[in-house]
């Protein structure tokens, strides 16, 4: 997988590196901003566990082995040197959503609101179309969370199905766009 660059100088989209990549994961959700990112991402609360290094780099790890298996593409945005979130494309269908789905984070609070995410969400619109050769991309968000409703929204994502709750009692809205 080919790193991806983006209007945005100095943003970048990288393959997970977890020696480099897992500090900044950890500085992220060890932050008094952490809990508040991972229910915005749909981690119920009892599902949130401390974080470790050791912790942050199986993740990683794991996220490699995923595109081994071609079930998941996964880059982490990168600012100059700092790894700032990630951002993934499922592959297969879950029983939660439809694939090829995509999926964003932006870790780092102080790139939230800077125009990261849609410039993000774009590129991987853009790889799903020219480098999948697929016309339909869906992806699934907390109902709660406007930014990510807004985010999605402005590609044109449309509602696919109604809000479901799930096992957690966790509200989300799956959502389908079809790319000419």
């Amino acid at each position: 997988m080919n790193d991806i660059k983006t209007d945005i100088p100095n943003l970048v989209l990288e393959s997970p590196d977890p020696e480099r990549d897992a500090p900044y994961a950890l500085s992220w959700f060890a932050s008094r901003f952490g809990k508040e990112t991972l229910l915005l991402m749909g981690n119920a609360e009892s599902e949130i566990k401390p974080h470790s290094l050791e912790s942050e780099k199986e993740t990683l790890q794991r996220f490699i082995e995923l595109e081994h298996e071609n079930e998941q593409l996964t880059w982490v945005i990168r600012d100059q040197d700092k790894t700032i979130g990630a951002v993934w494309i499922e592959l297969v269908d879950t029983p939660e959503v439809k694939s090829p789905a995509v999926h964003i984070m932006i870790g780092d609070k102080d790139y939230r609101g800077k125009g990261i995410g849609k410039t993000v969400v774009g590129e991987m619109i853009r790889y799903v179309k020219d480098d999948l050769n697929l016309h339909d991309i869906y992806s699934r968000h907390i109902a709660s969370n406007e930014s990510a409703k807004a985010l999605l929204n402005s590609f044109g994502f449309s509602n696919d199905g109604v809000t479901y709750t799930d096992s957690n009692n966790l509200s989300w809205q799956n959502v389908h766009l079809y790319i000419d």
